[in-house]
């Protein structure tokens, strides 16, 4: 029986420092039965261009249509059963595409997904933080999941045509359409496999205020989603990779702030040591996070996380209210 051919999907918008490196590592694979499809998202540097230097497909968008749209047009280009998706910013392992196809043999799989490594080629800490925090989130799901994380997932052709491809209504960068799609598919009972054997390198280089704000829309995302789920009365399953403790540890720091503001309004000496005790509760609920980056990256490390954990969960708290707020102005993307 001939292998599966797998149509590789790579959105980039303006992405010409990491596009060849991604490349070069799907054309290094030991899987040969693949095409690359090249979706240039109306890009203004050279992607394009470097694109062309490679045996791809190229779909040339002529303006920016973002990451949904953008991967639904390269899975209309595509020709293979089966779609892999990753971005252009990431580089597979040679093994990834023949681990899909060994999964996708079983009949019962209709999707898989991978995870991020905990390496990552930029040293600095806002780079190192972002990455290891998604290394976390996602080493620790079930074999079943209910996500869809394109930075490494496959799906049957048929099964992403019939279910309509991602939601085209989100626009820009890719933040929430992917969890959405994942909870899609998990509420028509569709099987999607965490194969942790499809092990992917993220060569994102970030600041902290680009860390900080990709949480905060990312928080914003996963509430409109919910309410408008729940607002059509959908079937929709909810799921999200985020551990319980750490929306947990959201709340217990939203109670600090308030009580904060109320002992420095009201001069209460005792509001003060609960505010103190609330963000002590919002950080504690987190240590199992806090250990594993002591572990893997050294105690100084794993302190100066603690600092930078309590500006997340505030940035995150901070979307979950945007998130409301927006829905309730009739805003559901």
């Amino acid at each position: 029986m001939p292998s599966p051919l797998i149509s590789v999907v790579i959105p980039v918008y303006n992405g010409a420092t990491t596009l060849a490196g991604c490349l070069e590592a799907v054309l290094a694979s030991d899987y040969t039965a693949h095409e690359i499809v090249v979706v240039d998202d109306g890009s203004t540097d050279d992607s394009r261009a470097i694109a062309s230097q490679y045996s791809v497909q190229i779909v040339a968008l002529e303006q920016n249509l973002g990451a949904a749209r953008a991967k639904n047009q390269g899975v209309s280009a595509a020709k293979g059963s089966i779609i892999f998706f990753t971005d252009a910013d990431v580089h597979i392992p040679p093994q990834a595409l023949s681990y899909v196809a060994e999964d996708m043999a079983d009949e019962k799989v209709h999707a898989v997904v991978g995870l991020l490594a905990d390496s990552c080629p930029y040293r600095n800490f806002a780079s190192q933080f972002k990455n290891l925090w998604m290394h976390f989130t996602y080493r620790r799901q079930p074999e079943r999941v209910g996500l869809f994380f394109t930075s490494a997932a496959a799906i049957r052709r048929e099964i992403f045509v019939r279910e309509g491809g991602f939601d085209p209504n989100y626009a820009g960068a890719s933040i929430t359409e992917d969890i959405e799609f994942g909870q899609r598919l998990l509420a028509k009972d569709y099987w999607t496999l965490m194969d942790q054997r499809i092990t992917v390198e993220h060569h994102k280089h970030y600041t902290w205020q680009q860390v900080l704000c990709t949480d905060l829309y990312r928080a914003r995302g996963l509430l409109q989603t919910w309410l408008r789920n729940r607002a059509n009365k959908s079937e929709r399953a909810h799921y999200a990779s985020v551990p319980w403790y750490f929306g947990a540890g959201v709340g217990a720091l939203g109670l600090a702030i308030g009580l904060g503001l109320l002992a420095l309004l009201f001069g209460s000496g005792t509001l003060g040591v609960m505010c103190g005790l609330g963000v002590t509760v919002a950080l504690a609920l987190n240590v199992p996070f806090l250990v594993a980056l002591a572990r893997w990256r050294g105690p100084l490390f794993g302190l100066q996380s603690a600092g930078f954990l309590l500006a997340d969960l505030f940035v995150s708290g901070l979307g979950i209210l945007l998130g409301g707020l927006d829905f309730l102005r009739g805003k559901s993307y």
